[in-house]
């Protein structure tokens, strides 16, 4: 089951990534965007493992719960994510430290509004008193809670802007340099 979980997830982070690079024809985006995939995947793996094996005491995980939580998260994950990437491409005149912030403030309604709704749609599955299905859902339901509220809004904007930053930082310590020689002269 191991080994087909990550052959699966090798096959469906490639071709998300593929998808992604046509969509938003960058290269760092995409690459961004897919770390904040990953991260939703592997906090929502977390929170499960601490709720149901350190809290309630049980032996492990559902082995399904991996599979099926992974494919949900990245799915609905990447379709949030071009949707706020389709914004910002359309604001292609602002700095993208800008674009970015626009977007996601035009956007973020909608996201949260379709988080909200599947993740109660989700939650109504913690009741059947079936082990494997509240897994699911509490891992889905985290996953999504995450990639909405921290890493769409909070770490794509920033590792977007980062660039521009970084190329900022290193032109005024550049600048600095030159005035620091000029002062000697």
């Amino acid at each position: 089951m191991s080994r087909d979980l990550n052959k699966a997830t090798a096959i469906v982070i490639i071709g998300v990534l593929l998808v992604l690079f046509l969509v938003i024809r960058s290269f760092w985006t995409p690459v961004f965007i897919t770390a904040s995939l990953l991260g939703a995947y592997y906090t929502a793996m977390f929170i499960i493992n601490y709720i149901f094996i350190d809290w309630l005491g049980y032996a492990g995980i559902s082995s399904f719960v991996p599979f099926f939580s992974f494919i949900i998260i990245v799915a609905l994950g990447v379709d949030y994510s071009i949707f706020l990437m389709m914004r910002y491409k359309e604001y292609q005149h602002l700095s993208p430290k800008e674009a970015i912030v626009l977007a996601s403030r035009n956007t973020g309604g909608v996201i949260i509004s379709a988080v909200i709704i599947l993740g109660g749609t989700f939650a109504t599955l913690m009741p059947s008193g079936i082990i494997l299905l509240g897994e699911l859902a509490i891992a889905v339901i985290t996953g999504l809670v995450v990639l909405c509220f921290i890493l769409l809004p909070v770490f794509l904007p920033a590792m977007i802007a980062l660039p521009e930053a970084l190329a900022h930082l290193f032109s005024r310590k550049r600048e600095d340099e030159l005035s620091l020689e000029e002062k000697v002269i």
